[in-house]
């Protein structure tokens, strides 16, 4: 088999499934602090019709499970729910694209099957760093910045996209650009596209005579032209350009309605962009599927239907705070969310000096232990800074249903302080212990306030009222 054939081959395939188009469904921006490259690692925050939504998209409904506990003020809900996908339909959409490659020869007419057995393609072991073309402006830089944001809630915490102005190994580079600008030998027929990713692959010799060579994806360039598309559409175009490049092509639309993956996006991005189904095969493909080549049968391993749950509610005097976090497949999803401020916090006409809020943290950890404690931050207005603290964490034995407080064991040392940033109606850690803390402020005078923490031994939700 020659090994230039083989990579021309897989090329052509890429070049021709990966463009996006489609009608335009301008959808409004979300009403946010502008993201720069610094704050890819964040976690999302989502303008999803006046309601803020920091972390995963992994919440329940508020009344999916009966309440457990309460934890001074909070109801605290436990237990376990089915998946929205489950493991057969994730099997299915992960095989019928596997299963696409078999037919593809060699060259034309040849009986010769490049991937008899299939073909999963997957970037390399080290995740891409995105980066965007020099003189991109702020609006699209941002955009961009959440998108990473977003595909990184849905991927393992030991393989994270990054996000750079240098130029640097395994990267992507998006160039914001009219179509007349793209170079001219993918430059789709009548401006159909809006969206087009190509590729970098490297071939792996394998020693196999059946099949000797392997393949993964170590790179791409990315063209969008933000003249055609606007808002969440924008969103979901540069989504479906990045899981191009970490292997994804176009499903059967007649069996997969329901990924962004459809050529031409299909009916577009759901409210947090991806859907279910997106984010379960970005799980399977990087948590289960080894780099450096894929053609077997999908084995997803003891993959679950169920996600175990756990959150708490707040009451506001209009609306709610919720907070928690969902555990699957060896994946931990916090999140929190509450109806949208009307002003800044600055422009609060009601606050002064200092304003605080108090509340509750439940997380779960990689044992899948239940943790909570008390959450407390006070920030100062005139420098926008503050202090966030977790105290009295306590924790559960795995599967056990959280008690009332002081019915579990002190976690760790019992508690854990960050200092933090405000900006604009959200806020992020700027110093102490480790991790990573995103937050926002709800309610329309800022009467509440909710976040995630990432950490290696905990991810949880946290929500508080002033």
């Amino acid at each position: 088999m020659n090994m230039i054939r083989y990579l021309a081959v897989i090329a052509c395939i890429f070049v021709l499934a990966s463009c996006m188009g489609g009608e335009n469904t301008h959808l409004s921006l979300p009403v946010l602090p502008m993201q720069e490259p610094i704050h890819a690692a964040q976690a999302p925050v989502l303008d999803l019709d006046n309601v803020l939504h920091v972390g995963a998209a992994a919440a329940p409904a508020i009344d999916a499970l009966p309440p457990a506990a309460r934890h001074e003020g909070a109801s605290v809900h436990h237990g376990v729910l089915p998946n929205t996908v489950t493991r057969a339909e994730l099997a299915a959409y992960l095989h019928e694209e596997a299963t696409s490659y078999m037919s593809y020869g060699v060259e034309a007419g040849s009986d010769e099957q490049l991937f008899p057995d299939g073909l999963l393609l997957r970037f390399a072991a080290d995740p891409p760093i995105v980066r965007v073309a020099e003189g991109t402006s702020p609006e699209l830089v941002d955009e961009a910045v959440r998108v990473v944001q977003i595909l990184n809630m849905a991927l393992p915490r030991d393989w994270q996209i990054g996000f750079s102005n240098e130029p640097g190994p395994s990267e992507v580079t998006i160039t914001f650009a009219a179509q007349e600008s793209w170079p001219e030998e993918v430059r789709p027929p009548e401006g159909e596209d809006i969206g087009l990713a190509l590729p970098n692959y490297e071939i792996y010799a394998t020693g196999d005579p059946d099949r000797p060579f392997s393949i993964e994806i170590t790179g791409g360039q990315i063209w969008i032209d933000p003249t055609r598309t606007k808002g969440d559409e924008r969103l979901g175009v540069i989504a479906h350009e990045l899981i191009h490049i970490l292997g994804r092509q176009h499903p059967d639309p007649a069996q997969f309605p329901d990924s962004i993956m459809v050529a031409g996006g299909g009916d577009g991005p759901t409210e947090y962009i991806l859907h279910p189904l997106d984010r379960a095969a970005l799980l399977a493909v990087y948590s289960r599927i080894e780099p450096a080549g894929t053609p077997d049968a999908i084995d997803l391993g003891p993959w679950a239907d169920t996600s175990t749950h756990i959150y708490g509610v707040l009451g506001l005097p209009a609306g709610e705070v919720a907070f928690g976090v969902a555990f699957s497949n060896d994946l931990l999803q916090p999140w929190a969310s509450g109806p949208a401020p009307n002003t800044a916090l600055v422009e609060n006409p009601s606050l002064a000096e200092t304003a605080s809020w108090s509340g509750r943290l439940l997380g779960i950890t990689p044992e899948v232990e239940a943790v909570a404690g008390v959450a407390d931050l006070t920030v100062h207005l005139e420098s926008l800074n503050g202090d966030l603290n977790f105290t009295g964490l306590e924790y559960w034995p795995e599967g056990a249903i959280p008690g009332a407080v002081g019915t579990g064991s002190i976690w760790k040392d019992g508690d854990l302080g960050y200092r933090v940033e405000v900006r604009g109606n959200t806020f992020i850690q700027a110093g102490g212990d480790t991790g990573m803390v995103t937050g926002a402020f709800f309610g329309t005078g800022h009467e509440g306030m909710g976040g995630v923490i990432v950490r290696e031994d905990l991810s949880a939700g946290f929500g508080g009222t002033r």
